[in-house]
């Protein structure tokens, strides 16, 4: 491979690990990371970003780990964030906005129908709580009575059972 070729592939790699950044970057401000979230994102970044300039250097010349390599990488995130980084930041942005968009289409194309539901339901849900409510106080009113007399004549029994107390 030539030297020219080999440069090429090292800045293409700092502009990789250029654009990479923007993505998270955009993402990061997009859904408002907190400190925990920012510094796990900055390492599964880094992680990407090494593993981005590996596939890059290798295949530039092998992994033969040469000064010009730091070099190469550093111009080719510079250039990359001087040239396209507003590019894709506000790629990135409208991008996130028409997500952001779709998902309130979606979820108001779903609440719509549950809205409905929820008015044709409310009048059979109100007989059928009314009638459950007049069933529960008739039972309450037959077996509440039936249930106290059989406590007092089990506790009478019980009583019937013990010798009678005495003071003394």
């Amino acid at each position: 491979m030539s030297e020219f070729e080999t440069f090429f592939w090292v800045i293409l790699a700092g502009a990789t690990v250029g654009l990479v950044f923007d993505l998270y970057r955009s993402f990061r401000r997009w859904q408002d990371f907190g400190q925990i979230l920012t510094f796990i994102g900055d390492v599964i970044f880094s992680l990407i970003s090494i593993v981005i300039l590996f596939c890059f250097f290798e295949r530039a010349n092998a992994l033969d780990f040469r000064f010009y390599i730091i070099w190469g990488s550093l111009l080719g995130l510079g250039l990359y964030l001087k040239i396209f980084s507003n590019f894709t930041l506000r790629a990135c942005f409208g991008f996130y906005r028409l997500i952001s968009f779709l998902a309130k289409l979606i979820h108001r194309s779903i609440k719509i129908p549950i809205r409905g539901l929820v008015i044709i339901m409310r009048p059979p849900y109100a007989i059928l709580h009314w009638l459950s409510l007049l069933l529960y106080r008739i039972g309450e009113v037959i077996l509440l009575k039936r249930a106290r007399r059989i406590k007092r004549r089990l506790t009478d029994w019980w009583k019937g059972l013990l010798p009678p107390r005495t003071n003394g």
